[in-house]
């Protein structure tokens, strides 16, 4: 095989789904606020695509911030986010690929140090159960063209295929779903970073799930009804926890990682997506205070 050519699997599910690895992933405004260089996957949120990739999604999805930005690109946004979609459904191992590939090449460009990478960006999918495999040809690839040498055969999932090869990858990640997740597991053997999602007090299943979050020592992620000029304050006390949380203000960067854990709860300003429709009482639903 030629230094700088692609595997034929990779390059033939390229082509079907016109998708590309140096692509596939990105950067978005929370993420660029990192110190840590970042990138992002963003699918087409909850069943947007026909496949349901927010198992809890509940109050968010009126209001989530798939829905923000310009609408003059919300078109090619969308229909961009939709194929990725489905392009995982089609085939989660070989899409998988191509996140390994973008990772290796991210890698490279920073000179071989620490970068993160959220795969959930407006998804919330078990990433620990869906297997990863590099071939041969794949491991030859990424050696040739980045300098990084990943061993062939199966992984346990994505983020094994970097732990295994001291591959020094920061995964990290908003989410609503903890039910039948090794949250210890994740956290220690894979140093998958959770914060997990408050959805509003009228999604009493999620408020359960936010309990039971804090119990397992996870951050709770909650969006304030509030401007960005305004505070959020040092600590809130919620009833429904039974428990006074310190605030982190998440909106001066998105490196979760690095934030103190333990009853804390990371506010986020809540950002009106001009794309969406709703109304005042589905804001004050999905806040917090």
């Amino acid at each position: 095989m030629k230094a700088h050519t692609l595997p034929p699997r990779v390059k033939i599910f390229q082509t079907d789904t016109s998708l590309n690895y140096n692509t596939i992933m990105g950067v978005n405004p929370k993420t660029k606020k990192n110190k840590l260089p970042t990138n992002i996957l963003h699918l087409s949120p909850s069943n947007t695509s026909g496949f349901n990739v927010c198992k809890f999604a509940h109050n968010c999805k009126k209001i989530c911030l798939h829905f923000s930005g310009n609408p003059a690109y919300f078109n090619a946004k969308f229909k961009a986010r939709i194929n990725r979609t489905l392009s995982f459904n089609k085939d989660n191992e070989k899409f998988i690929d191509l996140l390994i590939l973008n990772i290796s090449r991210n890698f490279f460009k920073n000179e071989n140090n620490r970068i993160g990478v959220r795969l959930n960006g407006t998804s919330d999918l078990l990433w620990e159960q869906k297997k990863a495999f590099i071939s041969t040809a794949m491991s030859d690839f990424i050696y040739r063209k980045f300098s990084i040498y990943l061993n062939s055969g199966e992984y346990q999932n994505i983020f094994d295929v970097f732990i295994q090869n001291k591959i020094d990858i920061q995964f990290y990640d908003y989410t609503k779903h903890i039910v039948n997740r090794n949250i210890k597991e994740l956290t220690e053997k894979f140093l998958y970073d959770l914060t997990f999602s408050f959805d509003g007090f009228s999604n009493l299943l999620n408020v359960k799930h936010c309990n039971q979050a804090l119990d397992l020592g996870l951050n709770i992620a909650a969006a304030f009804n509030r401007k960005k000029t305004e505070n959020l304050p040092e600590k809130i006390y919620i009833p429904e926890f039974k428990r006074t949380l310190k605030v982190i203000d998440g909106d001066l960067s998105d490196e979760r990682f690095n934030d103190p854990k333990g009853d804390h709860l990371v506010g986020l300003r809540f950002k009106q997506p001009r794309g969406a429709q709703f109304t005042a009482e589905d804001v004050k639903s999905f806040c917090i205070a």
